[in-house]
C-alpha cells in the first residue's frame, strides 16, 4: 500500500505527518519505505535520525518517481510519499501510484485557496485509476484559540474532500521531536498528548488499508503452504 502527503503550498505539516505516519507503521511491525519529492528533503533527513533499519529513497524527478517508488512497493508492506509542495509533475506521479493521498490544511487562508487546487490534480488521478486513491483532508497545526483555525473547521466539510475526523493541534511537542531526532510517539510521557493524536489519526485512516494487507498476506501464504 502506498500512502502519499500532498499539497499545492508549503508549511503545511506534509514532512511531519509523513515522518510520523511511516514511523507508526513501522512500530505496527510492517516493512516500511518513505519517498521524498520535497526538494527541502527534511523528512528523509529526519526519519533517518528516527530509525535507520527503514528504507529511504529520495526522488527529484517523474521518471525517477515512478521506477524507485514501484520497486519500493514490490518489496515493502507499506510506502509513505512526501510529496512536493506543489502539484506539479513529480506530485501528480505520486498520487497515481499512491492508494491513499492524504491533503494536509492549516489555519491560513492560502491553505483554504490551495484545496480547489488539490482536489482537481486528485480527480484527474481517480479518473486514469478507476477512483483510486482515496483522498482525505487532515486539520493540521490548529489551535483552540485562534480564529482562523475556527472558521477553517466551521469551512473544511464544504472544500470538495472527505475530511478526516481527526484534528491534529499545533503542540510544541511535534517541534521537540524534530529537534531531538524521533517522532512523538517514541516520546513516552514528553510527547503523549501528540503522542494520541497521531495514534488515532493513523487508526482512522489507515485500518481499511492494513486489513487489506492481512488479507494479502494471509492469502499469500496460503499458496506458499498448498504449493510446497
Amino acid at each position: 500500500m502506498m500512502i502519499v502527503l500532498a499539497n499545492t503550498k508549503g508549511g503545511v505539516g506534509k514532512s511531519t505527518l509523513a515522518v510520523h505516519i511511516a514511523i507508526w507503521l513501522y512500530d505496527q511491525g510492517l516493512s516500511v519505505a518513505l519517498v521524498d519529492a520535497d526538494k527541502q528533503q527534511s523528512s528523509s533527513q529526519w526519519i533517518v535520525e528516527v530509525e535507520p533499519n527503514l528504507t529511504v529513497m529520495t526522488v527529484t524527478t517523474p521518471d525517477e518517481c515512478l521506477a524507485v517508488t514501484q520497486e519500493l512497493k514490490r518489496n515493502h508492506d507499506a510506502v509513505v510519499g512526501d510529496g512536493p509542495g506543489g502539484l506539479d509533475d513529480l506530485s501528480r506521479t505520486l498520487l497515481l501510484l499512491a492508494d491513499l493521498a492524504l491533503f494536509p490544511i492549516s489555519p491560513s487562508i492560502l491553505d483554504l485557496r490551495s484545496v480547489s487546487q488539490a482536489t482537481e490534480v486528485l480527480r484527474f488521478a481517480q479518473a486514469i485509476n478507476g477512483g483510486r486513491p482515496q483522498g482525505r483532508l487532515i486539520l493540521n497545526k490548529m489551535r483552540k484559540r485562534d480564529t482562523i483555525s475556527r472558521e477553517l473547521l466551521k469551512a473544511a466539510p464544504e472544500l470538495g474532500l472527505e475530511m478526516a475526523k481527526t484534528v491534529i493541534r499545533d503542540l510544541q511537542a511535534y517541534r521537540d521531536a524534530a529537534q531531538q531526532g524521533t517522532v512523538v510517539t517514541r516520546m513516552r510521557r514528553k510527547g503523549k498528548e501528540a503522542a494520541g493524536e497521531i495514534d488515532v489519526l493513523c487508526h482512522e485512516l489507515l485500518s481499511p488499508l492494513l486489513q487489506q494487507l492481512i488479507v494479502r498476506r494471509s492469502s499469500t501464504q496460503s499458496k506458499e503452504v498448498a504449493n510446497g
